[in-house]
């Protein structure tokens, strides 16, 4: 059994079908226009990360940041032996003033016991 169309009938499904084949490309045509703009973005957005990040000079800036932080951690262990030292000068202080206090004390006793 064989689909036989009039002319006329074969011209319209001809020119329909040419109809969604030329607006189906013009979807193609603007889905990679847009695809395109977009990884151009992507491009400049990844240049301007590496401007920021990029070294000038010849060391890594991995191992730039590993030696700030290892100096970072050095300051740290300093600042906290500084605090344990002050610590225990406040400590010695404290001791030197119980002392000196009771010093006092025992003058102001002797004081007291040797008025005419």
């Amino acid at each position: 059994m064989s689909l036989a169309l009039e002319v006329p009938v074969q011209q319209s499904l001809i020119t329909a079908g040419g109809t969604v084949v030329v607006g189906l490309i013009g979807v193609l045509v603007e889905l990679l226009r847009r695809q395109n703009k977009k990884l151009s973005e992507v491009k400049d957005h990844a240049s301007a990360a590496r401007d920021q990040v990029q070294n000038s000079h010849k060391t890594n800036l991995r191992d730039d940041v590993d030696r700030v932080i290892a100096g970072l951690e050095q300051l740290l262990e300093g600042q906290r032996q500084h605090t344990r030292d002050i610590g225990g000068l406040r400590d010695e202080i404290r001791h030197e003033r119980v002392e000196r206090l009771e010093v006092e004390r025992r003058v102001d006793l002797l004081m007291l016991n040797t008025k005419p």
